[in-house]
């Protein structure tokens, strides 16, 4: 019993990581070819900068994308595998938290901090 939960928890998380995973990748080629047919140099910095950022918003937008999508594929999915997309809705929930306070911390998204005194 707990090694069946074990097994799913990895698994819900490696697939969480590995479609994070291809829309950066597939971010990052947009981007490439975006910086590459832009007149003047390649600012290296200000490109590595803007792929980091992008391998930020990846991971935000597959959480938030989870909290979403696996609902609907609980509701499709066989009883053996309903097991799984449960625990990733669950980490997508918890992922969407965290994401949602760092950006709340940063002022991201339009959150404005308080300033005290």
């Amino acid at each position: 019993m707990f090694g069946d939960f074990f097994t799913e928890l990895v698994a819900a998380f490696a697939t969480l990581v590995v479609v994070g995973f291809l829309i950066w990748m597939a971010f990052v080629v947009i981007l490439f070819f975006k910086e590459l047919f832009t007149p003047g140099d390649i600012q290296v910095r200000a490109y590595l900068y803007r792929v980091w950022k992008m391998f930020l918003f990846s991971f935000e937008i597959t959480a938030y994308g989870g909290v979403v999508v696996a609902p609907y594929l609980m509701n499709k999915a066989e009883e053996d595998e309903v097991t799984r997309y449960t625990i990733i809705m669950i980490l997508a929930i918890l992922f969407s938290a965290l994401f949602l306070y760092i950006r709340y911390q940063t002022g991201g998204f339009g959150f404005r901090r308080r300033r005290r005194g």
